[in-house]
């Protein structure tokens, strides 16, 4: 019998690149806008509320953020105001279809009946968010809002009336159908999920919610400031005495190292270290999380890697000093999420941070 498998050419497999230890590990990353749509509503609604806070909100357009989601809403998932009577509603659909006009006439029924009762003003904007946007129909109501309001009229018994409230029929009465007609349509818009997803790109949440690591570049610190600052006075003064230590003689200040050139440089290498973490504790606060201080937990790890090394004995304060900082720049950290934007002066600065607040002590009695 021939070999049947010797007349068959199969295709060779498609390239896909060079793979990585993360790809083998985790995959290929899953892009952000396909990640928005296995999100839970719940967490959609979150992510919608971090955009509004930490983007939004920083850029001026509000002074307030509430998440109003769940059962007696009145139709308004995450509101943001300017004051008292100036909002905009951030309505939150996790379908996965575009959205319909089918889908929405619920909310904007319960936007009118709510707001007729005097529950709440009208809001300035109304925005339809949602994983894949509005569909093509739903596109063409809102570019012509005289036609959404018509087809929300006609469809009010169908999609409204037995929906705004449970068990409660709303029936579009005279008097709600003239509020109805009041009211200007184009105040309902829908938001581009690519374009939220750009915007959240930008607020300290977003790495923490889409993976992909910390984008944001950090600022380089090549220079500590000319004049000591009075936030650095503790850990200067303790470095001063840690000089005096190892010299036996009285340093206070910076012209006592003049002539003292390997103290000199030292001490310089020590403030480029001290702004260096400073600059890391600023990037921790813009990129990560605010529930957390991570630049705080980076700073405790350090503390429980040296101060065994920072309690031994040694000649002089500045043996203690510069053994405790050698440590640290070969301390292995590896689950703070700063660890990527780790940088040898970091570690340096990071003892020194620790010395600011007392926590490391050079000299006893300092």
């Amino acid at each position: 019998m021939s070999n049947l498998l010797a007349t068959v050419v199969f295709p060779k497999p498609a390239s896909i690149g060079m793979l990585t230890n993360q790809d083998i590990l985790f995959g290929a990353p899953i892009p952000a806008i396909d990640r928005l749509k296995v999100f839970s509503p719940e967490q959609f609604e979150d992510m919608v509320r971090e955009w509004v806070t930490g983007y939004l909100m920083k850029e001026g357009s509000y002074t307030v953020c509430k998440k109003c989601s769940g059962a007696g809403d009145m139709g308004r998932d995450v509101i943001a105001g300017v004051d008292d009577e100036i909002w905009d509603n951030y309505q939150c659909k996790h379908y996965d279809d575009p959205l319909a006009p089918a889908e929405i006439n619920s909310e904007l029924g319960k936007l009118v009946y709510y707001s007729s009762l005097g529950m709440f003003s009208l809001p300035r904007k109304y925005y339809f968010v949602s994983p894949k946007g509005a569909g093509p129909k739903f596109n063409q109501l809102l570019e012509n809002p005289d036609d959404l309001k018509k087809q929300l009229i006609a469809n009010w018994d169908v999609h409204c009336k037995t929906k705004i409230k449970s068990k409660t029929e709303i029936p579009l009465t005279t008097e709600l159908l003239a509020y109805l007609n009041s009211i200007d349509f184009a105040i309902f818009q829908s938001y581009d999920p690519q374009l939220l997803i750009d915007e959240h790109s930008k607020t300290s949440y977003h790495a923490a919610r889409f993976g992909g690591g910390l984008q944001k570049r950090r600022e380089v610190i090549s220079t500590a400031p000319s004049a000591i600052h009075q936030i650095e006075s503790v850990y200067t003064g303790q470095l001063f005495a840690a000089y005096s230590d190892h010299t036996k003689s009285v340093i206070t200040e910076v012209g006592h190292l003049s002539g003292l050139e390997e103290l000199e440089r030292h001490f310089n290498r020590q403030r480029l270290g001290y702004y260096s973490a400073d600059s890391l504790s600023q990037f921790s606060r813009d990129t990560l999380p605010t529930d957390t201080d991570y630049f705080e937990d980076l700073k405790n790890e350090f503390y429980t890697g040296v101060v065994d090394i920072a309690e031994e004995n040694y000649t002089s304060g500045f043996d203690r000093v510069k053994a405790t900082t050698n440590f640290a720049k070969a301390l292995k950290i590896d689950a703070n999420p700063l660890v990527s934007q780790l940088r040898v002066d970091d570690r340096v600065g990071i003892c020194h941070h620790l010395a600011n607040e007392k926590r490391l002590i050079w000299v006893a009695g300092n």
